[in-house]
């Protein structure tokens, strides 16, 4: 009788629960975190034409067109020091130049100084120098800023350079 009257209880606690069991897509709306999908341009610029192995001065910008104010990490692009290797820098050839600047382990997530603002219809844009990261030799190269990574920017266009001796 004990068990016949064990299994009637537990019986009523399994149907009730199950009746009272409700999806969670029914009852909430789902919300996406925009803010990690951003739509930033990355863009580089020769700043001369005149180049030499110790001075390749490039322009690095990032372009905000839409209506919101938009955020970037400057981890891995060249609104830092030079920490880490971002940018493919290749010859003729097709050979890759060295890397040559240091490498960085970071703390995540990034802290909140780390990020930068571009305002509405806006940009934001430094000038670094590749020679002093990368062994460069005379000769014709396309850089390319790689992109992704903790940044979250997306690669942009080539530039063509042409290096004389020093």
């Amino acid at each position: 009788m004990i068990r016949t009257f064990s299994f009637l209880i537990l019986a009523a606690i399994l149907i009730t629960g199950c009746q009272n069991q409700k999806n969670v897509s029914d009852t909430t709306e789902v919300k996406r975190d925009t803010s990690t999908l951003i739509s930033l341009e990355t863009q580089l610029q020769a700043i001369d034409t005149n180049f030499s192995t110790d001075s390749v001065l490039l322009s690095f910008s990032v372009f905000n067109h839409s209506d919101t104010v938009q955020r970037f990490c400057k981890w891995e692009t060249p609104f830092e020091p030079m920490l880490g290797k971002y940018m493919e820098i290749v010859d003729e050839q097709g050979i890759e130049a060295q890397f040559t600047g240091p490498m960085a382990r970071r703390v995540m997530p990034p802290p909140a100084e780390s990020y930068i603002l571009v305002q509405p219809n806006d940009c934001v844009s430094t000038v670094y120098n590749l020679a002093k990261n990368y062994t460069i030799k005379p000769g014709k190269y396309t850089v390319k800023y790689t992109g992704g990574g903790v940044s979250g920017l997306h690669e942009g266009n080539e530039v063509k350079i042409t290096v004389n001796g020093k």
